[in-house]
């Protein structure tokens, strides 16, 4: 599984612990839902954004360690990689907090992948 390798701009909402990374680089072109969790997708399927909502929440469950909205405010840049594999996209964000990087891994089912096991015959 090749990982794809990118730094990300980050824009955080304190009052709404609100995080958007997002490569400003790539345009979206379609976004798609998962709860907390908005993916920005461009027209090759790959991720070109990431939606977080109550970002401090999300992100302390996802490394099991307690990320504050103090932090997330003071972050300008994240490492961000992902990959896709049979319908698969795994979503790695490494966000620099207290002179340490603490990961994020996400994964999320791309709801274009068709299964050969699910094929009408």
């Amino acid at each position: 599984m090749a990982y794809k390798n990118c730094e990300f701009k980050l824009d955080y909402s304190f009052e709404d612990d609100l995080l958007y990374l997002y490569n400003e680089n790539k345009k979206s072109n379609g976004s798609i839902e998962f709860g907390d969790l908005i993916v920005d997708l461009e027209k090759k399927g790959e991720v070109v954004g990431l939606e977080i909502f109550d970002a401090s929440k999300y992100l302390s469950e996802l490394t099991s360690k307690k990320i504050s909205k103090q932090n997330l405010k003071k972050i300008e840049k994240a490492s961000f990689s992902f990959t896709s594999k049979k319908g698969t996209i795994l979503i790695k964000i490494i966000l620099p907090i207290k002179k340490e990087k603490s990961p994020a891994t996400i994964t999320i089912q791309n709801i274009n992948y068709k299964s050969p096991l699910s094929a009408v015959h």
